[in-house]
């Protein structure tokens, strides 16, 4: 309730603000008001999480039910489809400055399986402890690493 109300609030300052009369408030609050926005989850916490939750985690896909992860607190919303699962972490930005983060289960450990992924995971790089693909003359992005068993860590910026 009390995060309703805050996200309410911070719709209407913030639509105030782009109308002309929030003039009065400066770009200060704007600026404020984009960096209160931020609920990315640590990289680290996620791959903590998943490794010591994975029995968990494959019993919740089996079943189809993610109610046991709907209050754990990073985990903002599941997302399942035939080929992968998708555990959203949080993220932040406005328009071609937006980031997610996450991580995914896929069977066939298909890294390109992801809404935000290539076409094909054969445009994967190595990078790091994972891989990497950057849109050509474009600035999205799609980071992901295996964490264990049939689960990767992403990023996704546009």
């Amino acid at each position: 309730m009390l995060k309703k109300g805050l996200s309410m609030l911070l719709v209407v300052i913030m639509l105030f603000s782009l109308s002309g009369c929030g003039d009065i408030f400066g770009g200060a609050f704007f600026l404020f008001l984009i960096s209160t926005g931020d609920d990315r989850t640590d990289k680290g916490n996620i791959i903590e999480f998943v490794c010591e939750n994975q029995d968990q985690l494959l019993k919740a896909i089996d079943d189809g039910d993610f109610s046991a992860f709907e209050n754990q607190g990073f985990i903002k919303g599941v997302d399942a489809s035939d080929t992968v699962v998708d555990f959203y972490c949080g993220g932040f930005g406005v328009g071609s400055a937006t980031s997610y983060v996450g991580f995914y289960y896929t069977p066939e450990n298909d890294m390109a399986a992801m809404w935000c992924a290539p076409s094909s995971a054969t445009l994967l790089m190595p990078s790091g402890n994972g891989f990497v693909w950057r849109e050509p003359n474009g600035d999205n992005r799609y980071y992901t690493e295996h964490i264990c068993g049939d689960f990767y860590y992403y990023e996704a910026s546009f």
